[in-house]
């Protein structure tokens, strides 16, 4: 080594000692946070939200990390535990009851209580809670009382006793839950007779009324999603938070069961920006709230009506002149509804929906089928549509193939019921235009249709872009599914069919698969109490 090089290799680590040494110096200058702050910790741990087991190892760390991850799991505690986790649950929400209504529950429930009431709460847990689901609560109230009493005598009356003391228990949980701490974002209050025995006397509070608490406004003055539903009048509870709630973005009702139409109509009068509303089961008058929609035309983005009844011989034309306002609806679903005729149909024919993306009508037989009304809609949305459902009648519906396939060049998914082979000639024509689908569902309506050439000819024209395809409404032998399978695109995931042996069935597809470069991922017996039995396979 020369003495010049040897001199520029002394100089250069000479150089790289004294840059350490200034790294190090300046370091222990400038102050660094040993911690991640709150916030960031939070916003880390919402993307582990599913995992329970990663943030429930996160409370061992520390106490800040402790808080960060407990403002995850305790936000919507009774969704993320099993019904045994959910009711452990009640364990801790008992330290936060009164005085008089823990003593209560010792005499009512001596077993297995009386330790915690010299225990108190490391969290206050109330100012976490954000979602609280009725029906949850009340399973895990259930169970929890099963546990405490696995020992006492099976007796009528003891059953009885049982329900009673369930529904204090939810009762006192609905007080602490929206006159504490909490800030509720979203609240259910869906009650399903198959898995309650609740029916309370008139003396007693009904625990149904969480909403109507004194001191209830703190808690539910945030609410963004609301879900009420089940066989009880839901007036009482519609009128109070119409007082308290006026951000509700998100709102079910489910079940008229007496509930006056009237009330239901103030409640969504009272919301400033409502975006999606779905209402099921609904029997009574409908004029009054639809026709409330208008307050909501800026804000609607999403309108479901499911077994809905309208009335049959009055002259409801202006029955949907509300909704027909809402110009920004992006989804429209009319599911299994009664008395869906041209006539209350018709505001929605001259409505321009220009940001629909998803319309879906599942039509009973009616004598006056809205034919033109449902054509209408597509056309006013302009080239939006990227979902159309029809489970419908097609063959009263003679041209609505064309208008589809002329009005919505980026339809993505369809669902049509075909019961015809006319029909299947009309969905192959519309194959011509509408080339990026990539879901086609034939559901079953009525009865099974069975296909042979036809199936065969729609394997030519079906899109490469398909990825989903579901024959439900179809029946076929596995002759006509492996010629099928040759000549349709190889880029299909997904199928659902019908067949008798499904052995043979699956095994044509694996082949395939083969062809493809996939593999059968999961294979699934949807329907096996009858035939031919439905299937589900998956390939990748």
């Amino acid at each position: 080594m020369t003495d010049q090089h040897f001199k520029g290799t002394v100089d250069k680590n000479i150089n790289n000692c004294q840059l350490t040494s200034v790294i190090r110096r300046e370091s222990r200058e400038v102050p660094f946070s040993p911690f991640l702050p709150p916030e960031t910790l939070g916003e880390i741990f919402s993307y582990v939200g599913d995992d329970i087991k990663s943030l429930h190892s996160c409370l061992l760390v520390n106490k800040m990390w402790c808080e960060s991850a407990a403002l995850i799991l305790w936000r919507q505690p009774f969704d993320i535990s099993s019904i045994m986790a959910s009711a452990d649950l009640v364990d801790v929400y008992f330290l936060f009851f009164s005085d008089d209504i823990k003593n209560f529950l010792l005499t009512s429930v001596p077993n297995g209580l009386s330790h915690l009431l010299s225990n108190r709460p490391s969290l206050n847990y109330l100012s976490y809670l954000r979602y609280v689901d009725f029906k949850k609560v009340y399973k895990a109230v259930r169970m929890w009382l099963r546990c405490k009493t696995l020992f006492e005598p099976l007796s009528l009356e003891f059953k009885k006793k049982q329900i009673a003391l369930a529904n204090r228990i939810v009762t006192e949980l609905g007080k602490i839950f929206t006159t504490g701490y909490a800030r509720l974002d979203r609240l259910s209050l869906c009650v399903d007779s198959k898995y309650f025995e609740y029916n309370p006397i008139d003396s007693e509070e009904d625990c149904l009324s969480w909403p109507c608490y004194p001191g209830a406004c703190s808690a539910l003055s945030e609410l963004r999603e609301f879900l009420c539903g089940g066989q009880f009048v839901k007036d009482k509870i519609l009128h109070t938070m119409a007082g308290i709630c006026k951000d509700i973005e998100v709102l079910t009702i489910h079940e008229s069961a007496d509930t006056s139409p009237k009330m239901l109509a103030e409640f969504i009068n009272a919301q400033r920006r409502l975006l999606k509303f779905t209402l099921t089961s609904w029997s009574g008058e409908t004029l009054e709230i639809l026709s409330s929609l208008r307050r909501q035309a800026r804000t609607l983005r999403h309108m479901e009506l499911i077994r809905c009844t309208f009335p049959k011989n009055e002259d409801y034309t202006k029955l949907f002149c509300g909704l027909a306002e809402c110009r920004n609806l992006q989804t429209l679903k009319l599911s299994q509804c009664q008395n869906l005729s041209t006539k209350i149909m018709k505001p929605l024919a001259k409505a321009s929906f220009e940001q629909l993306q998803t319309f879906i009508i599942d039509n009973e037989a009616v004598p006056d089928p809205p034919t033109l009304e449902i054509k209408n809609i597509i056309q006013n949305s302009k080239d939006s549509l990227i979902e159309i459902g029809l489970c419908v009648n097609l063959s009263l519906y003679v041209d609505i193939m064309e208008t589809i396939g002329s009005c919505c060049p980026n339809l993505l998914k369809l669902s049509v019921t075909i019961e015809r082979d006319f029909e299947i000639q009309q969905l192959i024509t519309l194959f011509k235009s509408c080339t990026k689908l990539v879901e086609l569902r034939i559901p079953r309506k009525w009865k099974l249709f069975e296909v042979k050439r036809s199936l065969i000819e729609l394997g030519n024209v079906l899109p490469f872009t398909l990825q989903s395809l579901e024959l439900d409404g179809l029946r076929f032998s596995h002759e006509t599914w492996e010629e099928f399978l040759k000549i349709c695109p190889k880029s299909i995931d997904h199928f659902t069919f019908n067949c008798f042996n499904k052995s043979i069935f699956v095994s044509i597809l694996q082949k395939y698969g083969e062809e493809c470069g996939k593999c059968v991922k999961n294979e699934e017996v949807l329907g096996q109490f009858y035939l031919p039995m439905q299937v589900s396979v998956e390939l990748r």
